[in-house]
């Protein structure tokens, strides 16, 4: 019997030690997938993209210079372009005309300037005939399109017009502020958005294989604690007419410590990620297609000490008010609560004569709420999942000329699973303590 239990405990450590080395390794992993996705929706930002009006700049100059290098007279457009010409010459005859006519003196002045107004308009009428260009502003305009059909004429207008182009488009810039993509591309040693995304989107596939085998790992190995300190039962002594069955320490050590490392590792890791996003957005401008793919319109990935260091560092009286609840009920309180279920358990120096001591292994349960806090947090997953879905649904039916395939990623994540499994591993403490309490009555 001796030998059986001395196995039990060095089964139930090694299980431990197997347990926290995963949860060591899985806590770092799944920090730097944290990391990687953040940085990832960081340089699919919708504000570096749809949202940025250098880009839409950008791409309707290279749809109007494609239409500049496309640029040639076919039958069905020289009548309109020969139109368009000519009505740009008559308005610029009429105009000429009305500034000619605003220039002559006035008659009531005296007769050396009536003489010279005289003189004037002499001179122009010899020499301008405004009514007979007008007559022949036809022959001009015909004369002006056949210009356009002559090669080196053609080329000298599409060059032209392409330096007028970027010179517009050189000064559209909106000015967005880019330096934190740009920081992205920089820490990653990449020269462009697609090969930063490539890059992180590999790693990421890499990591995410092995971090569910670390997860399914831990929790199996947990488990194993459990049931090998709780199957069977001591030596049975008499010493004082009834069973002394109670484990060895080494034992509800080993639940103690089981249950502190999935706290930890529920606190330390991400919990819910919210991710919501246009995979794509396509319409037609001018007949060319513009498209714009995997917009992040929002996402966030933290884990519970994330939210309470932002509560913290914000210095507003509420959020700090929050901060010291989170901490008190996510943190201190279950970390008391192992502590003193173990002390209370052995009757350690007494300590069940202490009120802090009982306080804590017997009624800190009713105040820690870390069930009610899986609870929320699955609720969260629900309302945020249901509430993303709808809003993103909203945008494939805007329109039938724009097409917009939308992507909700939300998803609940491991830290969420090492926390459920934090309360469920309380539940077995809390009840493996009530039983020895039966016991000792």
């Amino acid at each position: 019997m001796q030998t059986g239990r001395l196995v039990r405990q060095i089964l139930a450590v090694t299980l431990l030690i197997g347990a926290g080395w995963l949860m060591v390794g899985l806590i770092g992993d799944l920090n730097r997938v944290k990391a990687l996705k953040t940085d990832l929706a960081e340089i699919h930002h919708i504000r570096y993209g749809l949202l940025d009006a250098d880009v839409w700049v950008a791409r309707i100059g290279q749809i109007l210079e494609k239409r500049v290098d496309e640029l040639d007279l076919t039958e069905a457009s020289r009548e309109q372009v020969t139109a368009a010409v000519t009505q740009l010459l008559d308005t610029l005859i009429r105009e000429i005309e009305r500034n000619l006519s605003q220039r002559r003196p006035d008659p009531g002045g005296s007769w050396l300037d009536q003489l010279q107004g005289a003189l004037q308009q002499g001179l122009q009428d010899l020499l301008l005939d405004v009514a007979r260009l007008r007559d022949r502003v036809p022959e001009y305009a015909d004369a002006f399109v056949e210009q356009l059909s002559v090669p080196g004429v053609k080329e000298q207008i599409k060059a032209r017009l392409r330096v007028l182009l970027r010179d517009a488009v050189a000064s559209s810039g909106a000015g967005t502020d880019r330096r934190p993509l740009e920081a992205v591309l920089v820490g990653y040693g990449c020269a462009d958005v697609d090969a930063c995304s490539r890059l992180i989107a590999t790693e990421i596939g890499a990591l995410q294989p092995r971090i569910q085998q670390q997860l399914g790992a831990v929790i199996g190995l947990t488990a194993l604690v459990f049931m090998v300190s709780l199957i069977g039962g001591g030596p049975r002594g008499q010493a004082s007419g009834r069973a002394t069955d109670r484990p060895a320490p080494v034992l509800l050590f080993a639940r103690v410590g089981a249950t502190f490392l999935l706290l930890v590792g529920g606190l330390a890791t991400p919990m819910i990620e919210v991710d919501a996003r246009i995979g794509e957005l396509a319409f037609r401008l001018l007949g060319e297609p513009v498209v714009f793919t995997d917009q992040v319109l929002y996402f966030q990935t933290k884990s519970i000490f994330d939210v309470m260091r932002i509560l913290f560092e914000s210095g507003q009286a509420d959020m700090l008010l929050v901060a010291v609840l989170l901490t008190l009920f996510s943190v201190v309180f279950p970390a008391l609560k192992l502590l003193a279920t173990y002390a209370y358990y052995y009757d350690a120096g007494g300590s069940r004569e202490s009120a802090t001591v009982r306080f804590f292994a017997l009624k800190s349960g009713k105040w820690s709420m870390a069930d009610v806090m899986v609870v929320a947090i699955f609720m969260a997953y629900i309302g945020f999942d249901a509430l993303v879905g709808n809003q993103l649904g909203s945008l494939r039916g805007a329109s039938d000329a724009v097409a917009v395939l939308t992507t909700n990623g939300t998803s609940l994540e491991p830290g969420f699973y090492l926390f459920l499994g934090f309360v469920l591993a309380g539940l077995l403490l809390s009840g493996a303590l009530e039983n020895r309490l039966d016991r000792d009555r």
